[in-house]
């Protein structure tokens, strides 16, 4: 159950994420964008950290499918998972195809810092 509380926790906070800075458009892209340190997308489909050491859309599902492992909520939140990866990829998406300047910078950091915050929490449920 405690589990369970940490992925509803999580994907709250992807909504917010995504209703804060990233929301809008309507543009879409077969690409998983992964930000970077410095704030630039490039563009991955590794399913492990960036070498930058930032979260990617693919780690916040690994830490996710990690935590609600042998639980009793694993099925359904296998579901919410993919959600939350899906979610991270088109923030990223979308700020990376805003216009350069400091609009996009805000909104790529706030999708990495979402990530970052996100993968932690995950990986730190007991």
């Amino acid at each position: 159950m405690k589990n369970y509380m940490w992925l509803s926790a999580c994907v709250a906070l992807v909504a917010a994420v995504l209703v804060a800075g990233c929301g809008g458009g309507g543009s879409s892209s077969t690409s998983t964008p992964a930000i970077s340190a410095g704030g630039s997308a490039s563009t991955t489909s590794s399913s492990t950290t960036a070498a930058s050491g930032q979260a990617t859309p693919d780690d916040v599902y690994n830490a996710c499918i990690d935590a609600i492992s042998g639980t009793a909520a694993e099925q359904a939140g296998k579901t919410a998972c993919a959600q939350a990866r899906d979610a991270f990829q088109q923030c990223a998406t979308q700020a990376s195809n805003a216009p350069e300047g400091s609009a996009r910078d805000t909104a790529l950091k706030a999708c990495q810092d979402a990530a970052n915050k996100t993968t932690a929490a995950l990986k730190a449920s007991p």
